[in-house]
């Protein structure tokens, strides 16, 4: 069969039969192991990734820890803020008169439990932003959160009194 065909035309044989085979072995073995090595990768990528989520997830609880410290993550009692807040005013004798202090106001949050304290002083108003800038920087038992400045007149004696409204929030973690 082979003796009537020329070098020419055994050549082109010899490359289809080469093509033919090369598809046939591609089919039932080079495809499966290529599919194979690529499921592998990704594997493997898969599992570095978990790895370092692990480490991500610790550092984010790290975080999360000390974002909670800095907002106010300490447990104290409201009436104990109010006394500690009292207390910083009274020990630093600041010219300026306790008003009003409102009742502690509860608010229970998903995640937090956050609970607000009011303030109101009254004074002159170098002695009130003294005041308030002495209690923003020194005062580490809460955070203040809203203050307003405002003036109220006594219509018997003609004149205008000045009183610092000043609200303080903490926070701690629901249980």
């Amino acid at each position: 069969m082979f003796k009537n065909l020329t070098y020419k035309q055994k050549f082109y044989a010899i490359i289809i039969g080469f093509i033919l085979l090369f598809m046939a072995s591609y089919k039932k073995s080079y495809k499966h192991t290529i599919a194979a090595k690529r499921k592998v990768s990704y594997v493997e990528q898969k599992l570095l990734s978990s790895e370092n989520s692990l480490n991500d997830l610790y550092q984010l609880n790290n975080k999360i820890s000390s974002l909670d410290n800095i907002i106010g993550g300490q447990r104290l009692n409201p009436e104990q803020v109010q006394q500690k807040i009292l207390d910083f005013i009274t020990k630093h004798k600041f010219k300026v008169n306790v008003v009003s202090i409102e009742e502690a106001h509860l608010f229970l949050d998903n995640e937090f439990l956050i609970y607000s304290n009011q303030i109101e002083l009254g004074g002159t108003y170098q002695n009130l932003i003294q005041t308030l800038y002495k209690i923003e920087k020194s005062f580490k038992n809460s955070r203040v959160v809203s203050t307003q400045l405002y003036s109220k007149k006594n219509y018997r004696t003609n004149s205008k009194k000045l009183f610092l409204k000043i609200i303080l929030q903490n926070y701690e973690k629901s249980k």
